[in-house]
């Protein structure tokens, strides 16, 4: 039989889906002393820049400039916290992806695997109260897109599949695995990087609520 083919745009909603995961924890083999915690971090004016131009166009436009994804390409995410758990908050959640539009189907643009995923992604959420004093920033490492890992769907998770790689201030000794709890793939805004990001506040951009729950 022949192989099975796929639009780029229907793959493209699946591997889009999870770029921007949250930083969930499992409990795996907790023992008796494992304390738990969740948050919910609300994040606004995401906007996702492509590497899709040379040094020198870099930041040049102060117009918005809408890119495309594309494999073997970069991906910068930059977004606002502005609440944890419904209280006031501030700081940035950040992502670098690079792009590699894993899937078991063949199609143009799709890098033919046994896998589904978007690409190698690495996330941070730097958390300060609303007065900008510092809490600590979480930071999560792995797989962007497609499924999420096994024995999380208790968090709730339906994208992504990233490790948690600690934390600073007082989420420090951290661990778990992260994934996304919705497809966030109408929540953000792409955008080329010969867009100054002087004007992401500007311009319109995505919202997501990250379920975080964290295990010591």
């Amino acid at each position: 039989m022949p192989a099975a083919r796929i639009s780029l745009p229907v793959v493209l909603a699946a591997l889009v889906g999870g770029f921007f995961g949250s930083v969930v924890f499992s409990g795996g083999h907790a023992h008796a002393e494992t304390t738990t915690t969740v948050l919910a971090i609300d994040v606004d004016n995401i906007t996702t820049y492509l590497g899709d131009v040379d040094y020198s166009k870099l930041a040049t436009r102060t117009q918005p400039t809408p890119a495309a994804p594309k494999p073997f390409t970069n991906l910068y995410g930059i977004g606002d916290i502005y609440a944890v758990n419904g209280k006031p908050a501030r700081g940035t959640w950040s992502v670098f992806t690079a792009l590699n539009f894993l899937a078991p189907v063949k199609a143009p643009g799709i890098a033919i695997a046994d896998t589904f995923r978007g690409g190698v992604a690495v996330t941070n959420f730097e958390i300060l109260n609303a007065d900008m004093t510092p809490r600590g920033t979480l930071m999560a490492m792995g797989l962007a897109g497609g499924q999420a890992p096994p024995l999380s769907g208790a968090f709730g998770l339906h994208f992504g599949n990233l490790a948690v790689a600690g934390g600073t201030g007082e989420f420090v000794g951290v661990r778990g695995v992260s994934g996304e709890t919705t497809n966030p793939t109408d929540a953000f805004r792409f955008a080329s990087t010969s867009e100054d990001p002087s004007i992401r506040r500007d311009v319109n951009g995505g919202k997501l609520t990250f379920v975080v729950t964290l295990i010591r």
